[in-house]
């Protein structure tokens, strides 16, 4: 499988429903989607009845992370993603503004290296 994410930045909850909807419509499972935001009351149906991954973005644990880092609070709920500076800024300010930030993964950008693990012996090494 290839890398693929899309992410969103949506200001109502109407939206965000809409984004999801076409997340799945786009191929992404439930538990591959992650929806962050200040407040997540209205989402507490997603949270209950689907897989979809909701975060409260600047909970306790956040703000301990934020208290090491000194970064600002609401970019550091997305430190496990691979952003720039700038993305987490631009969606971390979002979020504070009370924005509905989601991005859907799919298959984990890991890089593949070829195994070079040595046997303790090598075929080549075998007496013919």
């Amino acid at each position: 499988m290839e890398y693929r994410r899309e992410v969103a930045l949506v200001f109502s909850l109407e939206e965000a429903l809409q984004k999801l909807n076409s997340m799945r419509e786009h191929g992404f499972s439930e538990f591959e989607i992650h929806v962050f935001a200040k407040d997540i009351k209205s989402l507490q149906s997603l949270k209950m009845y689907t897989d979809i991954h909701v975060h409260e973005a600047g909970n306790l644990v956040d703000q301990v992370w934020q208290f090491f880092s000194r970064e600002p609070l609401y970019e550091v709920c997305l430190r496990n993603f691979d952003f720039s500076k700038e993305e987490r800024a631009h969606y971390g300010h979002g979020i504070k503004q009370g924005g509905f930030f989601l991005i859907a993964e799919h298959e984990h950008p890991v890089i593949k290296q070829p195994n070079t693990v040595n046997a303790a012996w090598k075929a080549s090494n075998v007496a013919k």
